[in-house]
């Protein structure tokens, strides 16, 4: 197996276009991401045909990061692992601060760094030089040069950075707007929304054209691996602990966000994974145990989502049976009385909590990032939050007393606030979960006998 890393002097460096034509170019890739995100996996699994992975050692510690690339390179011929942000970009300003970089020292994997070319020259090596010297820990192997005229301006600028940086250039990347991927608030378009065959026969093309792949793939590091699931101590008693239990998880246009670690954790368990669409089904599956509703845009599918009653009185009524119902970000807003549109339409969701939610214009600032959270119950995990909503209107709590949350949350500046609700056996609340943050929730989660 070989393994290489892929980041940016900045977000908006053309990383994930980078990414994304070598993903299309090369054979057998296992894919990666680098921290929370959902939406650039689905390009990933498109441009591949393998599940994307995300890495982040805030929500899951560095041996889980080693353990989830390891174990989900095995099979592949390269392992593709997209950053985020700049190379250098994390929480705070120390060196061990959960970016791209931390990660790459974790992984002991070569970096592509991927700059913006356009209105710059011989400056170009000094921005180069710069994340070279920064921290000289980093194994940065190669250079990609994006949004570049013409192959003359291209000659020009890979003389001056291989000239001042001893770093070679690796190709680039020609402005073409046909490269754009539209974007909306929670950032990229999804997959299946774009017309991807038409762009990875271009991103085919370019990569032929435009980058030396020979060399990429020498510059891509050799590594074995023998990590397994059963051989992982943080999660080897799980093995099987809950068989014959039905998970039904929402997967459609509306519910897509979801880490694969943690649905390939419950497999692990035992479990029998069963997919539904809360917009087409009719009803739940039968002899389900537990149902779990990730986030995604139910806000683009409201009308969809309202007038499908019959589903929602499944969901409330196996509510209502106790059955485990866990839910997060866009899942939470569904499960919520009502949902609020920024033109002022008003759509009813399942009512399972008694709060009506609505569309903000601009990102939650005061809910957004990576968040530490400790349940009611005692059980300590890491998440993030990330959504264009908020609660308008909160019946479920006392908010002059605070009780009734499931959720305290604080970052690591200090902040504080609370949320998650709890109703007869269902959860749910903002913040994504991921399960290897501790393991100890999803035992919990799966440990409900339904009536």
């Amino acid at each position: 197996m070989k393994k290489i890393l892929i980041s940016g002097t900045m977000s908006g460096s053309g990383k994930t276009t980078v990414s994304s034509i070598l993903m299309s170019a090369l054979e057998n890739v296992a894919p990666f991401k680098v921290g929370p995100d959902y939406i650039d996996l689905t390009h990933h699994e498109v441009f591949t045909g393998h599940h994307s992975h995300n890495l982040d050692i805030f929500m899951t510690d560095e041996d889980a990061v080693r353990q989830i690339f390891e174990m989900y390179s095995q099979g592949r011929d390269i392992s593709i692992v997209e950053g985020v942000m700049g190379l250098y970009d994390g929480i705070g300003n120390e060196k061990d601060n959960f970016s791209t970089a931390h990660l790459a020292r974790v992984l002991d994997i070569p970096v592509i760094l991927v700059v913006n070319a356009k209105a710059i020259s011989t400056s170009i090596a000094a921005e180069v030089l710069g994340f070279k010297m920064f921290d000289e820990r980093m194994n940065i192997k190669g250079v990609i040069l994006n949004n570049v005229s013409s192959q003359k301006l291209y000659e020009s600028l890979k003389e001056a950075v291989e000239k001042y940086t001893g770093i070679e250039c690796l190709g680039y990347i020609p402005r073409n707007e046909l490269l754009a991927t539209e974007s909306r608030h929670l950032g990229l378009k999804q997959a299946f929304e774009e017309d991807n065959a038409r762009k990875q026969e271009l991103f085919k093309e370019i990569a032929q054209n435009c980058l030396n792949l020979k060399r990429i793939k020498e510059i891509a590091q050799e590594f074995e691996s023998s990590r397994n699931m059963d051989n992982y101590a943080k999660i080897g008693h799980l093995k099987d602990k809950f068989k014959g239990k039905r998970v039904a998880i929402a997967r459609d246009e509306a519910f897509s966000f979801y880490y694969e670690a943690n649905i390939d954790l419950m497999k692990f368990c035992g479990v029998e994974i069963v997919e539904f669409s809360p917009i087409r089904d009719k009803e739940i599956p039968e002899n389900i145990d537990f149902i779990y509703f990730g986030g995604g845009y139910p806000e683009l599918f409201a009308k969809e989502l309202s007038e499908n009653i019959s589903m929602k009185n499944s969901i409330v009524e196996t509510c209502k049976n106790n059955v485990r119902i866990f839910a997060e970000c866009g899942g939470f807003m569904y499960l919520a009385k009502k949902l609020r549109l920024l033109n002022g339409e008003i759509f009813d969701m399942c009512g399972i909590f008694n709060i009506e939610i609505g569309m903000r214009k601009r990102l939650n600032i005061g809910r957004f990032g990576y968040v530490n959270i400790e349940t009611s119950n005692g059980i300590k995990l890491r998440g993030h939050e990330f959504h264009y909503s908020e609660i308008l209107e909160n019946n479920e709590v006392d908010r002059n007393n605070s009780k009734g949350y499931f959720y305290d949350i604080y970052k690591n500046n200090g902040k504080e606030w609370k949320c998650g609700y709890v109703k007869n056996n269902a959860i749910a609340g903002y913040p994504h979960i991921h399960f290897y943050s501790n393991v100890e929730f999803l035992e919990f989660l799966l440990n409900v006998k339904r009536n």
